[in-house]
């Protein structure tokens, strides 16, 4: 019997599944993402096996999709927070095919309904949780609920001081001996420049990437 998922849902939602009711049926698949299929996603979860992992950062899910799929492949007692307004970033705002792609109804982005069709039409809301709150807000819930992840995966903002602010929120909240996964790095200047000093400050640079991430395991 599977026991995080209800704890999370208990904790978070006060008992209520966000995705016991949605009307998927009313929406289409859509799992369009950039480098959603990273190895370190699956990786980090076979070698960690974490009951809590946390994604900061979502669009329509499809790096939360690949963690979920290998929670249920390895059958484990585990659960991804997705942690997003999905009301997007600066430069989705700049960029009009992004723009477009939040799917505005009435002047408000509906970008939500397809992540939550995606988790709910491939089957996999059984290791999902989300959480529409911005990082700050997210992770100051999560630390006044005694909720710390083993894994995080943060895919937010790309400016440096969003960066910034994202790894000093995730970083002290992440379970020691857990993994930080980051995205776009290093090809985004911002990201880099974040990552760079973050973690140099803490004696944890070089660190491994590749394939556009980057991940660094925090000391016990």
């Amino acid at each position: 019997m599977k026991t995080v998922r209800p704890w999370l849902i208990e904790r978070i939602w006060k008992g209520r599944d966000p995705l016991a009711d949605f009307p998927a049926e009313r929406y289409t698949v859509d799992t369009q993402g950039w480098n959603s299929d990273h190895p370190y996603l699956t990786e980090a979860i076979d070698t960690l096996r974490p009951r809590v992992i946390v994604e900061v950062g979502v669009w329509k899910g499809g790096s939360v999709l690949t963690m979920a799929k290998r929670l249920r492949e390895l059958d484990l007692d585990a659960a991804v927070i997705a942690v997003d307004t999905w009301l997007g970033s600066v430069e989705l705002w700049l960029q009009d095919e992004w723009f477009q792609a939040l799917r505005f109804v009435e002047g408000y982005p509906t970008l939500v309904k397809t992540f939550l069709t995606n988790v709910v039409k491939l089957g996999l809301a059984d290791y999902v949780v989300p959480l529409p709150l911005d990082s700050l807000n997210a992770a100051r819930l999560l630390h006044t609920l005694g909720i710390r992840p083993g894994l995080v995966h943060i895919d937010g903002g790309h400016e440096e001081e969003v960066v910034a602010a994202d790894l000093r929120l995730w970083w002290e909240l992440l379970e020691p001996g857990g993994m930080l996964i980051g995205d776009d790095y290093p090809d985004w200047e911002g990201v880099r420049r974040a990552f760079d000093r973050f973690f140099s400050e803490r004696n944890l640079f070089p660190f491994v990437y590749g394939g556009n991430k980057c991940r660094i395991q925090k000391p016990r």
